[in-house]
């Protein structure tokens, strides 16, 4: 599905882990375990930070199989972390926790810490992500980050070696007008993209 993914899944770690393990063991069937039947969707994209894992999708019902299958690989791990779910909101230009709730005093400082980011810096930060074809991949990449540059963006492609060939993440700084337009760019280029993409290959792509 290539659209720019407005949900986000979060997991904070309590301790250092072996994140790309645990994104194998996600992603991994496993058979005979209940626990893992949920399903991952196709648009689910999974990624970290540090000890901060992520994942995105169009929908929180997609990311409701990805939590499942989270909690019981961290399970089997014998890892602990505390898991917030957010939306990203196009009036604020911030993600926006909407489980656990937050209490009002926690909004209240969240939008006085969004205000004091904007008066300072007067820019904002995004991590936007799609699913594209594999066989125009790289030329994507060039033609999303030339886009962003033209339109005074700072624009980083997210290389993390567990990004499935069709996935491409971009984490873009700048003022937040052109940031949402790069958003919007990206969900529309990356639905024209794919569907030449699958023109291109008989029965389409595995």
């Amino acid at each position: 599905m290539a659209k720019d993914q407005d949900w986000r899944l979060r997991l904070d770690l309590e301790r250092p882990a072996d994140l790309e393990a645990l994104l194998a063991d996600v992603r991994a069937p496993h058979a005979g375990k209940p626990e893992r039947a949920a399903a991952l969707g196709k648009d689910v994209v999974l990624t970290h930070d540090g000890n901060t894992f992520f994942a995105y999708a169009m929908t929180a019902e997609s990311l409701r199989g990805a939590r499942e299958r989270i909690e019981a690989a961290l399970h089997e791990a014998g890892l602990e972390g505390v898991m917030r779910l957010s939306h990203w909101d196009a009036g604020s230009l911030h993600w926006q926790q909407t489980d656990p709730p937050l209490s009002e005093l926690q909004v209240k400082q969240e939008q006085e810490q969004i205000e004091a980011e904007r008066r300072r810096e007067g820019t904002v930060t995004r991590t936007v992500v799609c699913t594209i074809g594999k066989l125009i991949r790289k030329s994507f990449e060039q033609q999303m980050v030339s886009f962003a540059q033209e339109d005074g963006l700072r624009c980083q492609l997210v290389e993390h070696p567990h990004l499935f060939s069709t996935q491409v993440a971009f984490e873009v700084t700048g003022a937040p007008g052109h940031v949402e337009e790069f958003a919007r760019y990206l969900g529309a280029e990356a639905q024209t993209t794919t569907r030449v993409d699958l023109g291109l290959v008989p029965f389409g792509l595995p």
